[in-house]
Protein backbone atom coordinates (compact mmCIF):
# COMPACT_ATOMS: atom_id res chain seq x y z
CA UNK A 1 0.00 0.00 0.00
CA UNK A 2 1.39 3.33 -1.01
CA UNK A 3 1.77 5.79 1.84
CA UNK A 4 1.70 9.83 1.20
CA UNK A 5 2.81 12.66 3.37
CA UNK A 6 -0.75 14.59 4.31
CA UNK A 7 -1.35 16.96 1.42
CA UNK A 8 -0.49 20.31 2.22
CA UNK A 9 -4.15 22.34 2.29
CA UNK A 10 -1.91 25.70 2.11
CA UNK A 11 -0.27 24.93 -0.77
CA UNK A 12 -3.72 23.63 -2.49
CA UNK A 13 -6.10 26.57 -1.63
CA UNK A 14 -3.22 28.96 -2.84
CA UNK A 15 -3.14 26.96 -6.56
CA UNK A 16 -6.92 26.85 -6.43
CA UNK A 17 -6.73 30.79 -6.13
CA UNK A 18 -4.70 31.32 -9.04
CA UNK A 19 -6.79 28.61 -10.86
CA UNK A 20 -10.15 30.76 -10.24
CA UNK A 21 -8.52 34.18 -11.35
CA UNK A 22 -6.86 32.87 -13.75
CA UNK A 23 -10.08 31.67 -15.21
CA UNK A 24 -11.28 34.87 -14.43
CA UNK A 25 -8.64 36.87 -16.44
CA UNK A 26 -9.89 34.41 -19.63
CA UNK A 27 -13.33 35.13 -19.14
CA UNK A 28 -12.60 38.96 -18.95
CA UNK A 29 -11.34 38.73 -22.44
CA UNK A 30 -14.13 40.83 -24.79
CA UNK A 31 -11.92 41.59 -27.71
CA UNK A 32 -9.40 41.14 -29.97
CA UNK A 33 -7.27 43.51 -28.06
CA UNK A 34 -8.39 42.07 -24.64
CA UNK A 35 -6.91 38.80 -25.79
CA UNK A 36 -3.48 40.21 -27.21
CA UNK A 37 -3.01 41.38 -23.65
CA UNK A 38 -4.16 38.05 -21.64
CA UNK A 39 -1.61 36.30 -25.05
CA UNK A 40 1.41 38.74 -23.72
CA UNK A 41 0.76 38.00 -19.87
CA UNK A 42 0.03 34.50 -20.27
CA UNK A 43 3.17 34.22 -22.25
CA UNK A 44 4.85 36.06 -19.27
CA UNK A 45 2.89 33.54 -16.66
CA UNK A 46 4.15 30.67 -18.77
CA UNK A 47 8.07 31.57 -18.24
CA UNK A 48 7.62 31.98 -14.67
CA UNK A 49 5.68 28.77 -14.08
CA UNK A 50 8.60 26.94 -15.86
CA UNK A 51 11.33 28.82 -13.49
CA UNK A 52 8.93 27.81 -10.55
CA UNK A 53 8.95 23.82 -11.96
CA UNK A 54 12.54 24.03 -12.19
CA UNK A 55 13.20 25.99 -9.13
CA UNK A 56 11.05 23.40 -7.43
CA UNK A 57 12.73 20.31 -9.01
CA UNK A 58 16.07 21.71 -8.15
CA UNK A 59 15.56 22.07 -4.27
CA UNK A 60 13.30 19.21 -3.72
CA UNK A 61 14.33 16.50 -6.06
CA UNK A 62 18.37 17.03 -7.22
CA UNK A 63 19.55 19.13 -4.18
CA UNK A 64 17.15 17.83 -1.44
CA UNK A 65 16.76 21.11 0.35
CA UNK A 66 19.70 22.93 -1.05
CA UNK A 67 19.08 26.95 -1.48
CA UNK A 68 18.59 28.50 -4.66
CA UNK A 69 21.95 30.37 -4.39
CA UNK A 70 24.04 27.15 -5.88
CA UNK A 71 21.92 26.46 -8.34
CA UNK A 72 22.87 25.63 -11.91
CA UNK A 73 22.15 27.07 -15.06
CA UNK A 74 18.50 25.79 -16.26
CA UNK A 75 20.46 23.78 -19.11
CA UNK A 76 22.22 21.88 -16.44
CA UNK A 77 18.68 21.17 -14.13
CA UNK A 78 17.09 19.97 -17.44
CA UNK A 79 19.88 17.58 -18.31
CA UNK A 80 20.43 16.40 -14.13
CA UNK A 81 16.38 15.71 -14.25
CA UNK A 82 16.92 13.89 -17.92
CA UNK A 83 20.42 11.87 -16.49
CA UNK A 84 19.83 11.88 -12.89
CA UNK A 85 22.93 11.22 -11.30
CA UNK A 86 21.31 9.26 -8.23
CA UNK A 87 18.77 7.69 -10.57
CA UNK A 88 19.93 4.20 -11.36
CA UNK A 89 18.49 0.70 -12.66
CA UNK A 90 17.36 0.19 -9.36
CA UNK A 91 15.13 3.26 -9.18
CA UNK A 92 13.29 3.37 -12.06
CA UNK A 93 9.91 5.36 -10.60
CA UNK A 94 12.39 7.66 -9.69
CA UNK A 95 13.77 8.40 -13.11
CA UNK A 96 10.45 8.36 -14.83
CA UNK A 97 9.28 11.14 -12.01
CA UNK A 98 12.28 13.16 -12.91
CA UNK A 99 11.98 12.85 -16.59
CA UNK A 100 8.42 13.97 -16.09
CA UNK A 101 9.15 17.33 -14.27
CA UNK A 102 11.33 17.92 -16.94
CA UNK A 103 8.43 17.48 -19.67
CA UNK A 104 6.45 19.45 -17.42
CA UNK A 105 9.55 22.61 -17.61
CA UNK A 106 9.65 21.56 -21.17
CA UNK A 107 5.71 22.11 -21.74
CA UNK A 108 5.37 25.28 -20.12
CA UNK A 109 8.36 27.09 -22.54
CA UNK A 110 6.44 25.23 -25.10
CA UNK A 111 3.18 27.07 -23.89
CA UNK A 112 5.25 30.72 -23.56
CA UNK A 113 6.20 29.82 -27.16
CA UNK A 114 3.04 28.90 -28.62
CA UNK A 115 1.77 32.32 -26.26
CA UNK A 116 3.67 34.58 -28.25
CA UNK A 117 3.51 32.89 -31.28
CA UNK A 118 -0.27 33.94 -30.96
CA UNK A 119 0.00 37.17 -29.60
CA UNK A 120 2.66 37.68 -32.59
CA UNK A 121 -0.43 36.27 -35.09
CA UNK A 122 -2.90 38.79 -33.42
CA UNK A 123 -0.35 41.49 -33.97
CA UNK A 124 -0.14 40.95 -37.45
CA UNK A 125 -4.09 40.86 -37.73
CA UNK A 126 -4.36 43.84 -35.83
CA UNK A 127 -2.37 45.55 -38.08
CA UNK A 128 -3.92 44.41 -41.22
CA UNK A 129 -6.86 45.36 -39.54
CA UNK A 130 -5.39 49.15 -38.82
CA UNK A 131 -4.03 49.02 -42.74
CA UNK A 132 -7.50 48.54 -44.20
CA UNK A 133 -8.66 51.36 -42.10
CA UNK A 134 -5.94 53.73 -43.05
CA UNK A 135 -6.53 52.67 -46.95
CA UNK A 136 -10.51 53.16 -46.45
CA UNK A 137 -9.77 56.57 -44.58
CA UNK A 138 -7.27 57.60 -47.42
CA UNK A 139 -9.60 56.54 -50.00
CA UNK A 140 -12.85 58.53 -48.68
CA UNK A 141 -10.80 61.43 -48.08
CA UNK A 142 -9.50 60.69 -51.94
CA UNK A 143 -13.23 60.74 -53.53
CA UNK A 144 -14.16 63.59 -51.34
CA UNK A 145 -10.86 65.61 -53.40
CA UNK A 146 -11.99 64.17 -56.28
CA UNK A 147 -15.55 65.60 -56.05
CA UNK A 148 -14.24 68.58 -54.88
CA UNK A 149 -12.20 69.50 -57.90
CA UNK A 150 -14.67 67.77 -60.44
CA UNK A 151 -17.03 70.09 -58.86
CA UNK A 152 -14.93 73.45 -59.57
CA UNK A 153 -14.17 71.84 -62.81
CA UNK A 154 -17.76 71.48 -63.73
CA UNK A 155 -18.16 75.04 -62.56
CA UNK A 156 -15.41 76.70 -64.86
CA UNK A 157 -16.91 74.97 -67.66
CA UNK A 158 -20.40 76.27 -66.62
CA UNK A 159 -18.75 79.96 -67.06
CA UNK A 160 -17.73 79.27 -70.98
CA UNK A 161 -19.10 80.32 -73.67
CA UNK A 162 -22.16 77.81 -74.49
CA UNK A 163 -19.87 76.64 -77.69
CA UNK A 164 -16.48 76.42 -75.93
CA UNK A 165 -17.71 73.97 -73.04
CA UNK A 166 -18.36 70.99 -75.31
CA UNK A 167 -15.06 71.17 -76.41
CA UNK A 168 -13.73 71.91 -72.98
CA UNK A 169 -15.54 68.85 -72.17
CA UNK A 170 -13.74 66.80 -74.35
CA UNK A 171 -10.68 67.88 -74.18
CA UNK A 172 -10.72 67.30 -70.22
CA UNK A 173 -12.39 63.57 -70.95
CA UNK A 174 -9.26 62.43 -72.81
CA UNK A 175 -6.97 63.86 -70.42
CA UNK A 176 -8.42 61.73 -67.66
CA UNK A 177 -8.51 58.79 -69.78
CA UNK A 178 -5.25 59.26 -70.55
CA UNK A 179 -4.42 59.72 -66.72
CA UNK A 180 -6.28 56.63 -66.08
CA UNK A 181 -4.61 54.72 -68.47
CA UNK A 182 -1.01 55.60 -67.28
CA UNK A 183 -1.91 55.19 -63.56
CA UNK A 184 -4.49 52.45 -64.11
CA UNK A 185 -6.54 54.49 -61.23
CA UNK A 186 -10.26 54.90 -61.39
CA UNK A 187 -10.59 58.82 -62.62
CA UNK A 188 -14.00 60.35 -62.13
CA UNK A 189 -15.75 61.50 -65.42
CA UNK A 190 -16.05 65.49 -66.26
Amino acid sequence: MLVHDPFDHELQARFRQMARELLQIGEDCASPKDLQHYLIELSALAGVIRHSVEHAAWRSLLAKGAPLVGKPSSREVRKQLRRPPQADQNHPAQAAQLAAVGNVIASAEHLRELATAAWLAGSAEETRREVDGARARRAQADAAVYDEILGGISRALGALPPDVQQTAREALGRELAGIRQRTGAKTPQP
